[in-house]
């Protein structure tokens, strides 16, 4: 496909698909709405039809990608608003005291995603077959990931959904809806149930569209399966989930996206880690090429370079405690790869500063006009590090095309999640340290408890040559000498084990993964790993607050996480 045909689809397929009359982006809530109507009578039986109807999904969920990451991230404890610029709305959810007509807040368009599957899923003819292959099988196993995926996210937001699987085709079946309501633990249930039998589906790959590598826009099966578990506590399921999608796809974390200083003198950056974000990509949120289509507002909410004469403060601010815990931590410089040749302060994954006192961004800094000036704010500076074209551009003339939705370092990350809950919290530890590859098997450089080699279930297994390369996650910001630390970034004697290293998985997706719109999850799945669950939560997000005793208190309310019925 090219790139006239992909915006062709991506505009005409917005609310409606393959001729068939949506409802339009109205409220379809509202059961006076006369417009909730489909041609009954079309069938999905030909390839192009199903390619069209996937990348209708696909231009749908450009609606909602900001919202996720906001609704991700604003309720988590890296970042927060300026009360003097960003709207009341930004304003609501950052105090996590948001209604349901909130502008980010809008079911309607997470319905209208989830119609347009139901029609699909229903006109699908999965029967046909081109010699023993199911043709139209892939896509359909995508359409209902990507419906699963938006019941999820609208959860997230909401607590609760009206969950329904057949499409909206008149008034009566649009008014049912309000006796569907489905909360949150019941939700993931179902979606497991929808989703398990179709785990060994081949991945959909169309090739380039629109420059892109179009595997990329299609979310794994098996990723969202291992979240739906791990949030269920099935430890060893999800597990296996990760594993899978880790083995299948040879899926590593290397060093070729690491910041590090190229010599002791810190003169020089290695900046690897700046392309991580649009480069080491399994799946991504894509946006039309042309300037004038519609494209991610999160660069103008978060960043301006200071240089325009329309220069305007960010609405959205990284939480100064998150940036200052990042440049006081210790990195492991090494000159030869076989000690550590010096320590430093900073994960160079937040913002580097070189000796000559220059601050470098990367998912945090000064603004261009500022990079020299100790004393700058610092803002989010991840989406502008991504946009398209060069610093030398015009700032109106630059766009961001693309949002991460999964990358690589989320899947190890998650997977040592689930292990060390799984009873294996040294590999789990592994991860984050030394990389999971041949050497970890070791047993005189006891980088993992000798206990745990000896039980090992078959989602344990990296001897393989492919693992090689893995390096551990914090390596990327730390230091790639970290591995041979023996003092600071290791698991103390008298701990909690388990624990211990589940607090360090949630501070390592913080360094690698911040403001990608995954702390939300990542705060309420850990919290749900606990008796007290949502007190942990509670206590990490209510300290960005002045006053953050009496939220904390408020927050011990699940319901308070979520939005307040309008």
């Amino acid at each position: 496909m090219n790139k006239r045909i992909y915006h062709k689809l991506c505009k005409g397929l917005v609310c409606c698909c393959l001729g068939a009359a949506l409802f339009s982006c109205s409220d379809m809530m509202e059961t006076d709405n006369h417009r909730v109507a489909y041609d009954n009578q079309h069938q999905l039986n030909q390839a192009n039809d199903s390619i069209y109807s996937v990348i209708g999904v696909l231009a749908q969920l450009q609606q909602v990608a900001d919202r996720v990451v906001l609704m991700g991230e604003l309720r988590g404890d890296l970042m927060t608003v300026d009360p003097q610029v960003a709207s009341t709305d930004l304003q609501a959810i950052d105090h996590l005291q948001f209604s349901s007509d909130n502008a980010y807040a809008q079911a309607r368009d997470f319905y209208a995603i989830i119609n347009n599957c139901n029609y699909i899923l229903s006109h699908m003819d999965t029967t046909l077959v081109e010699g023993q292959t199911k043709v139209l099988l892939p896509e359909y196993a995508q359409v209902k990931t990507l419906r699963a995926y938006t019941y999820w996210q609208m959860a997230l937001i909401f607590g609760k959904v009206n969950y329904f699987t057949e499409p909206l085709t008149d008034v009566s079946s649009a008014a049912a809806l309000h006796d569907t309501e489905t909360d949150l633990d019941a939700l993931s249930l179902l979606l497991i149930a929808d989703l398990e039998p179709f785990t060994n589906i081949r991945a959909l790959d169309y090739g380039s569209i629109d420059g892109w590598n179009s595997s990329e826009f299609f979310l794994p099966t098996t990723m969202l399966l291992g979240d739906l578990y791990l949030y269920n506590n099935r430890y060893e399921e999800a597990a296996s989930a990760y594993y899978e999608l880790i083995r299948q796809r040879r899926l590593t974390v290397g060093s070729g996206y690491a910041n590090t200083w190229r010599t002791a003198t810190r003169q020089e950056l290695n900046n690897g880690h700046l392309r991580a974000y649009v480069s080491e990509m399994i799946t991504r949120q894509v946006f039309d090429s042309n300037l004038r289509s519609a494209h991610s507002q999160l660069r103008k909410l978060t960043y301006d370079d200071g240089l325009s004469s329309e220069f305007h403060a960010p609405a959205l601010l990284p939480v100064k405690s998150f940036t200052d815990w990042m440049q006081q931590r210790t990195h492991f410089h090494t000159d030869n790869g076989q000690a550590i040749s010096r320590f430093f302060y900073g994960d160079l994954r937040g913002m580097a500063e070189l000796s000559n006192g220059k601050r470098i961004g990367d998912a945090f800094g000064p603004t261009i006009a500022a990079r020299g000036a100790a004393s700058s704010p610092l803002y989010i500076t991840k989406f502008y590090n991504n946009l398209s074209g060069s610093e030398t551009d015009l700032l109106s003339r630059r766009s961001l095309t693309s949002l991460a939705v999964l990358r690589p370092s989320t899947v190890y990350l998650r997977y040592a999640e689930a292990i060390n809950r799984a009873g294996f919290p040294t590999t789990a530890f592994a991860v984050l340290k030394y990389g999971l590859n041949a050497v970890m098997y070791d047993t005189i450089q006891h980088r993992v408890d000798t206990l745990e080699m000896q039980r090992y279930p078959s989602y344990i297994d990296f001897r393989a040559s492919q693992y090689d390369q893995n390096i551990g996650t914090a390596a990327r910001g730390l230091g790639l000498g970290i591995r041979w630390d023996k003092t600071q970034y290791v698991i103390p004697a008298d701990v909690d084990t388990t624990d211990y290293v589940e607090r360090a998985i949630l501070d390592e997706m913080a360094a690698e993964s911040c403001f990608e719109g995954n702390r939300f999850f990542d705060l309420l799945r850990i919290s749900h790993h606990r008796d007290n669950h949502p007190a942990f939560m509670a206590r990490k997000v209510s300290r960005k607050y002045e006053d953050d005793a009496a939220t904390e208190q408020r927050l011990l309310n699940l319901a308070e996480w979520f939005a307040h019925e309008k």
